[in-house]
This record gives C-alpha cells, structure tokens and sequence, in this order.
C-alpha cells in the first residue's frame, strides 16, 4: 500500500487564529467559555473542554466568564447582549467571515438588496445574516432562486466555505432573474486550494481518507469532490475509525483533511494507516497464496449464502454470497452445486488458523474492465444501472463494475439531480476508462444526442414524404398544443387543428391524446417542428363542396362578424360569406346588430367559386332584391377567411 498525503490539508489560516486565541487565554489563567463550538471538530472542543475553556449555546449562561467569540462569528445582538454582560470578550472570528460582515453591513448601510449564498443553517451564514438586515434573502439550492421576489438588483455575499462550483451555477441562475447583479466572491482561498489539491490526489489513487468533523461544510465537499473523482471514499473524524478491510497491499491511498483538523489527529491516522502497511505486508510475505491471487477451485460445500472453495491450499476458502455477483442471487444454492469449477480471487490477508475469503466478483471485474475498455474504443454504448445519487452526479453499476456520471452527462438538459435514474436500467457512452485507478466515468447525454439525430433523421424523411404519422398531445396551449413525435416536441398550432372554426383548443384535443399529424415545417438545425392535424382530414373543399349547388338552403352557424357582414359555416366544415346586403334591405343596419357569433341562420347558396374557395350566402328568409343591390353585391370584394 502507498499512502500520499494532500499538499494542502488541516488547519486553515483563520481556524489557527482563533486556536491561538483559546491556547493564549488558557495559559492567562482567565477562565473563560466559547459561544458556541469554537471550531467545527469535536475532538478539538473536547480536549479544550478538558484545558478549561467550555462552550455555552447562547447568551443568558454565561456569567463572569471571559468569552471567545467562535470562529463562526455572531451577529450584533449578540455583541451588545454581551456588552451588556460586561463581558470580557476575545473575538476569534475568522478575518475572512468578519469580512462577509462587514460587507453585508456596508450594503445595508447603502440600502441595497443583499442575496446571501450558503448554508441556511450554517453558523458563519447565521452571523453574517444578522449583519443583513431584516430578514435577509438566503439562497442555497436552485430551488431558492425559483422563489426569489422580483428585484431590479441584487449583492451577493458567499459563505467563505460554500462550493464554489455550485456558487457560479446560483450566481447564473440569479443573473437570468435580476437585472443587475452585483458580486462579492468571498469563498476562502483556503477552502478552494483544499478542493483542488483533494480532487488531484483523489485522480491518480484508489481510496481517499477524508478526515474532518462530520458537522464540517469543508469537510464534507473534500468527501464530494474525491467521490466524484472515482475514487473509494472514506470520512473519518479519527484514526480509530480506520479499517484494516478498506486497503489492499497494492492499493494507492491518499489523505486530506477539512480547515478544523487539527495536525496531531491528521498525524495519528498516518501513523495507524502506516503500521496496517507492514501489517498487509507480513500477511503476505513468503505464502504460495496471498492477496490478490487468482486461482481456480471447487466447490465442496454449499449453504444458502456461503460457498467452500478448495484450490489445492492447506484450508478451505469461503466465499460469501455478495462476493458472487451483483445483483446477488437469493440463495447460492440456485446458481451452484458442489462439484462446479470456479475461477477467484483471494481478497483477504492469508493468516495461520484464520478463514480465507475470495471474491468470484473481482475476476469478473477483469474481464468486466476489458469490455469496458473495448466499448470505450469503439465508441459503442453499455448498459448501465443507477445505483446512487449524490450532489454531483450518479453511481451506476455496469456489470461488477461501478462507474460514475456526472450531473451535465445525465441529460440531454439541467437537471438539479439523478435521483430518478436510481434503480433504473439504461444506456451510456464510456468518457474515460481507467482499471488501474479503478475510474469509469460514463455519459447518458451522449446516448440521448445520438438517438435524438436518429429521430430528427426520420421526422425529416416523414416531412419530405408528406407521411402521415402518430403524435401525442403533450400541453395544451391558448393558440395550440405541443406534440411529442419520438420524443421530439413541435407545435400544432389552434388553426392547423381542425377544417372547422374552433374557440379553444381544449374543444378539439386533451392532453396524451393520439392524433393523426402532418409535418408543416421542419428545422433540422433548431430542432424546431410545425404540425397540422386538419391536413390529415378530408377537405371539405375537395369533397363536401360538391355535395352542395346553387339555390340550396341550409343551416350554417356564425363563426365571426365583419363590418360588412358575417362568416358563417356548414356542418361539413365550408365556410362562407353572408354579406349584410344579403341580410337585410335596410342600409341602415350593421351585420352586428343583425346576429351574433354562434347564432345559427337558415341561408341560401348564391354562390360558389371552388378555384378561389369560397361560397356566398344570403338569408332564406330575404326578400328579392333590387337589380341595384344585385349589382352592387357582384362588384364587392369576398375577403378571403
């Protein structure tokens, strides 16, 4: 085993301040209590609870003590309830959070809008929240910035230990709601060069100890960023937590610890993980089988959840059921019997008078790893399992492998998280293939994109052939509805609908409704679709007009009312004019004071034009007109519909 420590690790610039502030008042003999946990790490607040300097959680227990303002920092209530005390106060906030106060204080002052990115429940973003005014604006998830009121500006303060990836998406999302923005970058150099030097080390090793308090923000993005590097990931707050099981003799272990680890803990872990090092070592050291062998034996016995493989070595080997294969079966004894040849791995320490344990898992992972490697190639996709989500992305199972995909790989749009694809069956395109550091990062979108040209491809096929095809209604709009076509999305829009007038979209179609559509328009290059639903209907223009003649007498409804009269329609769809001279002989009267939309009207054909497509109508009802009417309607102009 390897061990590499991080370059950047432990204490960072403003906890070592305020720890020389607490050793200081100690050795003054003052005695004295910290508001809160000075530091986010309970080893340390323990062992200063043993020198003397105990914490209190608020104001009212604390009595003649000298106070030492956690590092954290509190807000101006607290100050003067503290000044009221007449207490003897030792202030170790961090420079970089007094900083974060001043500013919100300052941006009060001036009376801007402040936004505060971090933690809501996190001390440092309590205090500097106090320093904000009246019920400040926190904003920790994209789902805060859904819910932000509208501003014409907005100041940005960070907390000094935030992820600074996830603050720039925030500050992006803000910037498409606020017209002005303004930023304040405050996240802690320190906090940043720990990430990078973590994400590093996590690249080029098989496991990562993470050390740090468990109620630590930095610690716990160290334990983040490592995880989305791919390696094995441990968080420890002690060396006691250590396991023997976690490291193999060849593995390459890395070490980084959060801002709140004190040396003498990171110091402790290197020594206990150094001395498991000989331990692997001796275990392995002159024995035929060691760790790591890959041998062939047989099965000689059988329970539900245990197999005994003998390879020719002194004892017996056990291999348990989850070392089979993933998923596991439900009982060994449905997929074995005794007498079957198995190729394993030993996986544990070979130890006199001790069980040895193998894995018929690992040897399929080699074999696993060479597919993986062939798909990565050719470029060719595999099918994966989501397994896990975290903030970063998902863990997915190919095979005995485990992979990951980030958060921008898992769909073909943002998404704030992969939780829907845990326990989900689906296929990714390798980015990167690595066996020796145990790394496969995998991408959905790549998938996704491949299949969504395929679709384009065949919707522009159906488009140049005129095709008739199956589309679902997917929403439903005022001026249309949207229409999923092999999961590519177009409109249809209200006039493209039906031959006939209709108010509302919701009087012709309902949502996951099936309909015949059309292609209308098609643009490849922005994805962008226009259907018609009406075009796959017969035409009443090529078919029901002839149905019709001259002097017929029929019942049509209004559809709309013009100034010079009103468009009416058949049961089969035509449409025509009724024109007001056609309506009464009174020039007086205006078609609106004669009928309304939806009126139904017994008319008389008078005309029909099907080259132009269009019908003339007059009332049944109207009395023969002058020859001057007569000629007067034959010079009007029929306004096309």
């Amino acid at each position: 085993m390897e061990i590499y420590k991080s370059k950047v690790m432990g204490f960072c610039y403003g906890v070592r301040r305020a720890m020389e502030i607490a050793e200081k008042t100690i050795k003054s003999g003052q005695k004295a209590v910290t508001l809160g946990p000075l530091i986010h790490n309970p080893q340390v607040v323990d062992r200063l609870a043993k020198q003397g300097v105990g914490t209190v959680n608020s104001v009212d227990e604390i009595t003649d003590e000298t106070v030492i303002i956690r590092s954290h920092g509190i807000g101006p209530s607290c100050y003067n309830n503290l000044k009221c005390k007449n207490s003897v106060l030792h202030d170790a906030t961090c420079p970089f959070v007094k900083r974060n106060q001043d500013i919100a204080k300052e941006l009060v002052e001036e009376g801007k809008d402040i936004v505060l990115i971090g933690e809501k429940k996190h001390p440092e973003m309590l205090s500097v929240a106090e320093w904000a005014g009246d019920d400040p604006i926190i904003v920790e998830t994209m789902d805060d910035v859904e819910k932000l009121p509208t501003m014409k500006e907005a100041h940005i303060v960070i907390q000094t230990t935030f992820s600074l990836a996830l603050a720039d998406r925030l500050i992006d999302a803000i910037s498409q709601r606020v017209e002005h923005v303004s930023v304040h970058k405050t996240i802690c150099n320190a906090t940043t060069e720990r990430q990078e030097a973590a994400r590093e080390l996590a690249k080029n090793v098989d496991v990562m100890i993470v050390i740090g308090g468990r109620n630590s923000a930095n610690t716990g993005r160290l334990v983040e960023v490592c995880q989305a590097e791919g390696a094995v990931t441990h968080h420890i707050e002690t060396a006691k937590e250590l396991k023997l099981e976690w490291f193999h003799s060849h593995d390459k272990v890395g070490i980084t610890a959060g801002a709140s680890t004190p040396d003498w803990i990171i110091e402790e872990v290197v020594f206990i993980m150094e001395d498991m090092n000989e331990m692997l070592e001796m275990e392995e050291m002159n024995l035929d089988v060691h760790k790591g062998s890959v041998v062939n034996g047989t099965v000689v016995d059988l329970t539900d959840d245990t197999a005994y493989i003998s390879f020719g070595y002194k004892t017996e080997a056990v291999l348990p059921i989850h070392e089979f294969s993933y998923p596991e079966p439900a009982s060994l004894k449905d997929v074995l019997k005794i007498g079957d040849s198995l190729r394993v791995q030993v996986v544990s320490g070979v130890k006199e008078d001790s069980p040895i344990y193998v894995s018929k898992i690992k040897v399929d992972r080699l074999a696993d790893w060479d597919v993986a490697l062939e798909a990565f190639k050719k470029g060719e996709p595999v099918e994966c399992e989501g397994i896990e989500a975290i903030k970063v992305g998902l863990l997915v199972q190919l095979k005995a492998l485990r992979g990951f995909i980030p958060l921008s790989q898992g769909d073909l749009r943002f998404v704030h998280s992969l939780q829907s694809l845990v326990g989900q069956k689906f296929m990714a395109k390798i980015l990167e293939v690595d066996s020796a550091k145990n790394r496969l990062v995998l991408s959905r979108k790549a998938v996704l994109e491949e299949e969504r040209g395929d679709e384009l491809d065949e919707i522009e096929k159906a488009y140049e052939n005129g095709e008739i095809l199956k589309g679902t209604v997917k929403k439903i709009m005022p001026y249309g509805a949207f229409i999923a076509l092999n999961g590519v999305e177009g409109l249809l829009h209200i006039s493209d609908i039906s031959w006939k007038k209709i108010a509302k979209v919701e009087d012709a179609l309902q949502p996951e409704q099936v309909i015949d559509v059309k292609i209308k328009s098609f643009d490849k290059e922005k994805q962008r679709i226009s259907f018609s639903h009406k075009d796959c209907l017969p035409n009443p223009w090529e078919g029901a007009i002839h149905e019709h003649s001259l002097d017929e007498i029929v019942t049509a409804k209004v559809v709309k009312v013009l100034e010079f009269g009103v468009i009416v329609e058949l049961a089969d769809g035509l449409t025509g004019l009724l024109h007001v001279n056609e309506m009464t002989r009174d020039p007086g009267k205006k078609a609106s004071d004669l009928c309304h939309v939806g009126d139904e009207l017994e008319v008389r054909i008078i005309g029909i034009d099907e080259e132009r497509k269009r019908i003339s109508f007059s009332l049944a009802t109207l009395e023969e007109k002058a020859p001057e009417a007569e000629e007067a309607l034959e010079t009007e102009e029929t306004p096309e519909e």
